[in-house]
């Protein structure tokens, strides 16, 4: 019989339940071994790595050809060339799905790279208008049927990083327009890596997507307004703290999100300069310190590491002026020595749940 291959993961998790199982005699002695015996670690494959780069190189290689010859090809001709390569790598993948998966993947792969460089060489032959940006957001969209098509996980995070590159366009950063279209990529990223098989890369993209389009409201509404930092800190904390408090309801990846996002709106709001009065980040400082210590109480680990960060950058702040600096940074090497031993006590503990 056949043995079922697992990711690196779910095998580490695999063997820690069983030990438990059957340390507390839920399963006779020796059945750990047997049961494992069903499983191997899935590896990484030689094969599919020398496919997927080597589609990589054959794409970087016959795009640089046409670049360094495309003055001297009719507009035609690289439209046509263009397409060409866009239908050969998908109909030649197609062909070879059966055969072939592997190789067919690489081809798909490369098409997504054709297609994209194919919409900023058409875009600079016609001389369409538009910023350099919008390319991204034409190229995200072109390759989203294709992941659904094929249940491919790194295409769809691959649409996902694309629209983020979007969102770094200057009339969005400066405030200038709200993307409101980003709802759309947000919702359908979120179904089709709900149905393919959920990935937590994407995931973690697509949160940072919705996190990128919340500030873009924030930046439109807010422009024109000064000291406008602790708003931008509580709305995120709010966020934040409201996906820690969806544990068990979300998925651990946005739970884990939310600590890092409530951690970092709370650095920023801890500096007495991101508030209107002064005296409101102390206060809000000693709250959330008081939160942080209910956590770690619970068995929070994230809780512990934004709590080391907390107190290390209050450290900072009050003795880097009046110490010495070679004091200053062994006091500071001492601390998070401390901290380390202290969350590795807390792990060893059984705190092995991060949020």
């Amino acid at each position: 019989m056949s043995k079922r291959r697992i990711k690196l993961s779910e095998w580490q998790l695999l063997k820690r339940e069983m030990k438990f199982l059957e340390e507390t005699g839920v399963l006779d002695p020796g059945k750990t071994k047997e049961i494992e015996g069903l499983y191997e670690e899935e590896r990484v494959s030689f094969t599919k790595t020398l496919l997927y780069v080597g589609s990589v190189l054959i794409g970087i290689g016959v795009l640089s050809f046409v670049a360094s010859n495309w003055s001297e090809i009719g507009k035609l001709t690289k439209f046509l060339l263009i397409i060409g390569l866009f239908i050969a790598c998908n109909f030649t993948g197609l062909r070879m799905e059966k055969s072939f998966p592997k190789t067919a993947k690489s081809l798909y792969y490369l098409g997504v790279i054709v297609f994209g460089a194919g919409i900023f060489l058409v875009g600079q032959m016609f001389h369409f208008g538009g910023d350099f940006q919008d390319a991204f957001l034409w190229w995200s969209l072109g390759i989203l049927p294709l992941a659904w098509v094929l249940r491919d996980k790194w295409i769809l995070l691959g649409s996902s990083i694309l629209i983020l590159i979007y969102m770094t366009d200057e009339s969005i950063i400066s405030g200038q327009m709200v993307p409101y279209w980003i709802l759309f990529w947000i919702a359908i990223l979120y179904f089709l890596n709900d149905k393919i098989g959920f990935s937590q890369a994407t995931g973690v993209a697509n949160s940072l997507l919705s996190l990128a389009f919340i500030a873009s409201i924030l930046k439109f509404s807010l422009d024109g307004i000064a000291n406008n930092e602790y708003i931008y800190g509580l709305i995120y904390f709010v966020i934040g703290l409201g996906l820690v408090q969806m544990s068990g309801k979300v998925r651990e990846i946005h739970v884990i999100l939310g600590y890092f996002i409530h951690g970092g709106a709370a650095l920023l709001l801890s500096f007495e300069e991101s508030w209107p009065v002064g005296w409101i980040f102390l206060v809000f400082s000693i709250l959330y310190l008081i939160y942080l210590l209910y956590q770690i109480n619970k068995g929070s680990l994230l809780s512990i590491v934004i709590l080391c960060l907390m107190i290390f950058r209050f450290y900072l702040d009050y003795t880097f002026d009046f110490l010495p600096k070679s004091l200053v940074f062994i006091i500071g090497g001492l601390l998070l020595l401390t901290f380390g031993i202290y969350f590795e006590r807390q792990r060893k503990k059984g705190g092995n749940r991060l949020v």
